[in-house]
């Protein structure tokens, strides 16, 4: 049962979200969070509240049901379970019609607001773990009208929780709304990694005023610094520092290798433009298919504020491995084990709140000490009481 902060008024938008996600507050459970979501509908012949309905669909979502009518069924069939963890109702199964007219109708951003509060909040204080940023396109949602849906995730390396999502307007792109929404996270000496869209001396500059710290990858979007760096580790004049052995890793048929260079060299000469810069590395990736024997070599490059005093190059290696993660872990498990790009719900704000409440139920399970997504919700579909739990007040009907 996780119980965490959230505010007691509902999370308001725009300029004030930062207030509302930083704010400390009571201690509420899911279910209860779920009373701050402002309810789109008219209170007149209303069957089911909010919170009941945003309930049933995440214990759904938890028990491997991906699509409204595959939770409309559940509740069909858990109507039972149903009554006894959330209460006597006169109306105990909502119909998928009903989710897919209101699921359009939610504020999503104020879903994602109070998702965030509860997540930051039932973390630990002064947690320092890394955090990486990347985009996603909803692909399925995209319509003749209107262009599919972008959102912009932060979510840790190891613990693989999604501490805050927003949406990137179709007017602008991900470069300034990170920098924006950045001080929105807990303020704690944290690394974030991002990838080469947001190689920037501005965001290196943001991380730094939040008394974080950012490692970011170089790629031909630099042209003159990428240029710079490759000259530089050509140059057997250089020097680098010690490294350890390369990181091997041996699954799915595959070996990847990956290996570090590290120097101290360029500090001087870059930071007239990085006035930050503690440091500049080469990574090295070679990846060999066992059953064919094809090897695949990509170089890239990385700069930081890291001094090597509190990384080493081994420490910048795995901060770098930690980052694909988000991909890995977040955004292709989404994909494949949601169903997320072949979902037929596109109307409205329902794809960004689906998105954000699969990124809840990642989360739920990441933090029972699980990795295996699939094989976890398949274990909540055989004991759908398990993931109700994770759901309700500390002093629900069932305890």
């Amino acid at each position: 049962m996780y119980s965490i902060a959230l505010p007691v008024a509902a999370p308001s938008l725009a300029a004030e979200e930062q207030q509302v996600l930083l704010q400390p507050a009571p201690l509420v459970s899911l279910y209860q969070a779920f009373a701050l979501v402002p309810d789109p509908r008219s209170r007149h012949g209303l069957r089911y509240d909010l919170p009941y309905l945003l309930t049933c669909l995440v214990a759904a979502l938890l028990c491997n049901c991906n699509s409204t009518e595959a939770v409309a069924q559940w509740c069909q069939d858990h109507h039972l379970l149903l009554r006894v963890c959330l209460g006597p109702r006169d109306f105990a199964t909502p119909t998928g019609s009903l989710y897919r007219r209101l699921l359009p109708r939610l504020d999503a951003q104020a879903i994602e607001v109070v998702l965030a509060a509860w997540v930051q909040s039932s973390r630990l204080q002064g947690d320092e773990e890394a955090v990486a940023l990347d985009g996603k396109t909803l692909r399925g949602a995209g319509t003749a009208a209107q262009p599919a849906p972008h959102l912009l995730a932060f979510c840790t390396h190891q613990s693989q929780e999604t501490l805050l999502q927003v949406r990137v307007s179709e007017k602008t792109n991900e470069i300034p709304v990170a920098k924006a929404v950045l001080p929105c996270l807990p303020t704690t000496p944290r690394v974030y990694t991002a990838d080469a869209l947001h190689t920037h001396a501005a965001f290196m500059q943001v991380a730094h005023d939040l008394h974080g710290f950012s490692l970011l990858t170089v790629k031909g979007n630099q042209p003159i610094l990428f240029a710079d760096l490759h000259l530089a580790f050509s140059d057997p004049a250089t020097s680098l520092l010690p490294c350890d052995p390369p990181l091997i890793e041996r699954r799915r048929g595959r070996i990847e290798e990956r290996s570090i260079r590290v120097t101290t060299d360029l500090n001087d000469y870059l930071r007239p433009h990085w006035p930050l810069v503690q440091q500049v590395a080469q990574l090295t990736r070679t990846v060999t298919v066992k059953r064919t024997g094809t090897r695949t070599q990509e170089i890239v490059y990385l700069i930081t504020d890291l001094p090597p005093t509190l990384a080493s190059p081994r420490r910048l290696l795995e901060l770098n491995r930690g980052h694909w993660g988000i991909e890995n872990r977040l955004h292709y498990v989404r994909d494949v084990s949601f169903g997320e790009d072949r979902s037929r719900l596109r109307s409205g704000q329902a794809p960004q709140v689906l998105a954000a409440l699969r990124n809840l139920v990642i989360t739920l399970i990441h933090r029972q000490g699980s990795c295996h997504i699939t094989a976890s919700r398949r274990h909540f579909a055989a004991f759908p009481s398990e993931a109700l739990h994770l759901l309700l007040p500390r002093r629900s009907p069932q305890q």
